[in-house]
């Protein structure tokens, strides 16, 4: 027997990294834990991570420090590297102001909604895990251009048929926060819109770009 797709109005897609979480105090967290627990130097980590933000892209933290556990053959220390991590950051608040106000809007208006983060898998799986956000719908992408992935969830009819990892099913439009330019490259026109966040103080090279008329 077929069951009629469930029609939802509209999908709230929200960007994790400087969107919802204070990306700076995860990665902090992280080398701290293992510089004091693991003894893998933090200026080691750090000038790595550095180097990769320069270029304008994303530093895969985590595969970096595993890589170093196993070069030492240590390789059975990364475990619980992880659970330290997770469990420290989760006795402290990682998200940036506005994140919770903007959960509990939308699930307090019965929104749906889902993360779609850029980066490595392993790396943003464990941040996603360690802020808390594990329970949540989520797809990390390997590429920074959402915007063509959203494009291509699109049919004939002008709807979109979300992915399974969002909860599938057809939804009228799309309205993605993010904060990078570069996320809505290829974004869908109205009435799909976009609403882009940026702090003008502490603007990153990743971060700038245009954006078209529907991205506020």
């Amino acid at each position: 027997m077929t069951t009629p797709e469930t029609t939802k109005t509209d999908f709230y897609i929200v960007d994790f990294d400087r969107t919802l979480v204070d990306s700076d105090k995860l990665f902090e967290v992280f080398i701290e834990i293992a510089h004091r627990y693991f003894d893998i130097p933090r200026e080691q980590i750090e000038k790595a991570n550095e180097d990769m933000k320069a270029r304008g892209d994303s530093f895969d933290t985590a595969g970096y420090v595993r890589e170093h556990l196993y070069e030492e053959d240590r390789g059975d220390e990364w475990k619980s590297l992880k659970e330290a991590y997770i469990k420290e950051c989760q006795a402290l608040n990682m998200l940036i102001p506005g994140a919770s106000e903007l959960i509990q809007w939308l699930e307090s208006n019965g929104k749906q909604y889902g993360i779609l983060t850029y980066g490595n898998p392993m790396w943003q799986g464990l941040k996603i895990t360690a802020a808390g956000f594990d329970q949540t719908n989520h797809i990390v992408m390997v590429h920074k251009e959402k915007g063509r992935l959203i494009s291509s969830w699109q049919d004939e009819s002008g709807m979109f048929r979300l992915p399974e990892a969002f909860g599938g099913g057809l939804v009228d439009t799309i309205v993605m926060i993010d904060d990078k330019a570069i996320s809505f490259s290829e974004y869908p026109p109205a009435p799909s819109k976009g609403f882009w966040v940026l702090d003008p103080q502490n603007e990153l090279p990743s971060q700038k770009g245009s954006v078209q008329e529907n991205v506020a």
